[in-house]
């Protein structure tokens, strides 16, 4: 990452929902053209972060951290949010248990506040997806954790943190899905907990 120096967007520059995309534009990796739903990965993959990544609405209700859309912007990062995420922590780390909280917590009060909530399985697989690259990407040298000093310095000011390398090794499609599938299984497993 030592190539590339952080520059916050300028006025005519796009950015994502997504803190990772962000913070790879803001190193110079990529210029966000515009926002299609979801062929964002496939974008990163055909153009192997090439310069230009078209991405659309990923962005879903009860997000880690962003506003749901009702609220209006659900676009920029709400500080509050990261702090509440920064807040599940255990030992100054977090990791899968507290990401899934999280979620539980924001899905809750999602349903309580949003009268125009829109949850479903894709919302919950977006939400799912998200943690589980959280953890993959940022998490990958230091076994699926992330401290919460670097965590806030990625997910607030959309830099990589100080001291942060990328990943070790590639980062391959299975472990992601692994992830993501051990994230749903917990999310249904809150689900069912909270019906007792």
């Amino acid at each position: 990452m030592s190539a590339h120096v952080w520059q916050g967007p300028g006025t005519h520059d796009k950015r994502s929902p997504c803190p990772a995309l962000n913070a790879l534009a803001n190193y110079g990796y990529l210029k966000i053209i515009s926002i299609k739903p979801l062929y964002f990965l496939l974008d990163l993959v055909a153009e192997k972060i090439s310069q230009r990544v078209n991405l659309q609405e990923c962005e879903h209700d009860a997000s880690l951290t962003r506003k749901d859309f009702y609220f209006g912007d659900n676009h920029t990062v709400n500080p509050e949010l990261v702090d509440l995420l920064l807040k599940q922590n255990i030992d100054g780390k977090i990791k899968e248990e507290s990401l899934s909280k999280l979620h539980w917590i924001r899905l809750n009060n999602s349903k309580e506040v949003n009268p125009t909530l829109l949850y479903n399985f894709q919302q919950k697989f977006l939400s799912a997806g998200e943690s589980s690259l959280l953890l993959n990407f940022i998490g990958a040298n230091t076994n699926l954790e992330i401290e919460i000093e670097k965590l806030e310095v990625f997910l607030k000011h959309e830099r990589f943190p100080e001291g942060w390398r990328k990943p070790n090794k590639v980062v391959g499609i299975w472990p992601i899905i692994n992830s993501l599938c051990l994230f749903l299984k917990r999310y249904d497993q809150l689900e069912k907990e909270q019906k007792k």
